[in-house]
């Protein structure tokens, strides 16, 4: 997402309004190793801050990929009552 681009319902006229929702990225990527037991692969890399390093995790575990996305999505802000 680049600074133009907003989620539906946020103006430009809104970025002063401390209700603004962060803007935070997930991104999951998985593929299989067919010679590999557990053949899933999955690398998760995450970040709050659009300026810090982004956070990764490499796994071969479906629940450990389950973990990590409820761990991130429960960090996140109720977004205002008009998104």
């Amino acid at each position: 997402m680049t600074n133009d681009d907003r989620p539906p319902g946020i103006s430009h006229e809104d970025e002063s309004d401390t209700a603004m929702p962060s803007m935070s990225t997930l991104v999951i990527r998985t593929w299989h190793e067919p010679d590999q037991t557990p053949s899933l692969r999955a690398r998760i890399t995450y970040g709050e801050d659009p300026s810090g390093e982004p956070r990764t995790v490499s796994t071969a575990d479906p629940d450990k990929v389950l973990s990590v996305v409820h761990q991130w999505l429960s960090g996140q802000t109720n977004p205002p009552d008009k998104v």
